[in-house]
């Protein structure tokens, strides 16, 4: 007994079957991201980093900020 399929699968639904599964994978990363905000509603960052503005991860200081620096906000 053999374990291979019985006839070989063809490019275009081997194409097909990946599209498929990125599209999904792209879905559920894209919903599970959750950004952080400044005062004014901007999106600065990804939340599970440390805030470029403030410096601080969870409430505590993790680095200090240079005030001079211009932060780049992203869209969202």
């Amino acid at each position: 007994m053999t374990f291979a399929p019985p006839k070989k699968a063809s490019k275009v639904q081997t194409g097909k079957r990946h599209g498929k599964w990125l599209e999904l994978k792209t879905r559920k990363v894209l919903n599970s991201v959750s950004l952080q905000y400044d005062a004014e509603g901007n999106a600065t960052g990804l939340s599970h980093f440390a805030s470029p503005i403030t410096g601080e991860y969870k409430g505590r200081k993790i680095y200090s900020v240079n005030k001079t620096k211009k932060v780049q906000t992203i869209r969202a």
